[in-house]
């Protein structure tokens, strides 16, 4: 039990810039484990901060500043750890042609036109999502815990997708090369369990507070399956494997596609 608590407080150091290592400083073996825990660290960065502006500023603020306050405060508690990844795939996969070229380009520390525009793309799209279906709830009595419940459930569904990369594909650098300087350990099937497990959950904690009629609850949750098994394939062909900026790729263009659902279902007014 110690070293699974180990491994999930390796991925909260991991994953986030809170010196949470001043509180506990786990031994470097378990890093590579951080992955598997993936789910409940974003999950938590989620609730973190979600949980403090959903409760103590979107009450008495507008839903625009809030939802800014919600993207910047974000960028600041991950270190944008996602984001760069998401300019480095943008940038090796427009510009590279080949394995080789496109792995080169991701490892670049600058960053070109591509992933320029992926990131102005994603951050007006992630804004503009939030701020409408956070603005849809505000008529409603619990609005700050249906928006914190949708902001949660988000952050560990597009991770629990994300995670089938590392989990099914080889890295395709060493560890000499990668940014992190590890490759992640392989999965076992408690692994799969535990995972599947805390999906189901947020899945299920969702249903109960978002009775949405079926067809509905299918697109949300389904529309980032889709996005996921495109780049999944995308990935694979292009590279043989996957590195960690396609992690971090997919992570936020999934949660892209639920906040765009979430937006559309906001905007008809489709509810209870």
């Amino acid at each position: 039990m110690l070293t699974k608590l180990s491994h999930l407080w390796a991925a909260c150091c991991l994953f986030t810039r809170l010196p949470l290592w001043r509180i506990w400083s786990v031994p470097a073996d378990c890093f590579p484990y951080a992955v598997h825990h993936w789910m409940l660290a974003g999950g938590f960065v989620a609730a973190l901060w979600g949980g403090l502006i959903f409760f103590g500023v979107y009450p008495w603020l507008p839903a625009s500043v809030s939802v800014l306050m919600l993207v910047l405060g974000n960028l600041f508690i991950s270190g944008a750890f996602h984001e760069d990844g998401l300019a480095d795939f943008f940038d090796g996969f427009g510009g590279g042609t080949s394995k080789e070229r496109i792995l080169e380009i991701m490892k670049d520390s600058h960053i070109g036109t591509y992933g320029v525009l992926a990131l102005i793309g994603y951050l007006l799209a992630t804004y503009v999502c939030i701020g409408e279906w956070s603005s849809d709830f505000q008529g409603l009595y619990h609005a700050p815990l249906a928006c914190f419940e949708v902001y949660v459930v988000t952050a560990v569904w597009s991770r629990f997708l994300a995670s089938f990369l590392p989990a099914t594909l080889q890295y395709a650098r060493n560890a000499e090369t990668a940014k992190v300087k590890m490759i992640y350990a392989p999965w076992t099937v408690s692994t799969y369990i535990y995972m599947f497990i805390v999906a189901i959950a947020a899945f299920m904690a969702f249903c109960v507070l978002f009775p949405y009629r079926i067809e509905c609850m299918l697109l949300l949750f389904l529309t980032p399956v889709v996005i996921f098994a495109f780049l999944y394939c995308y990935i694979k062909s292009k590279i043989q494997g996957y590195t960690g900026d396609c992690c971090g790729a997919v992570v936020l263009l999934c949660e892209l596609s639920m906040n765009v659902v979430m937006a559309i279902l906001a905007y008809y007014h489709i509810t209870f």
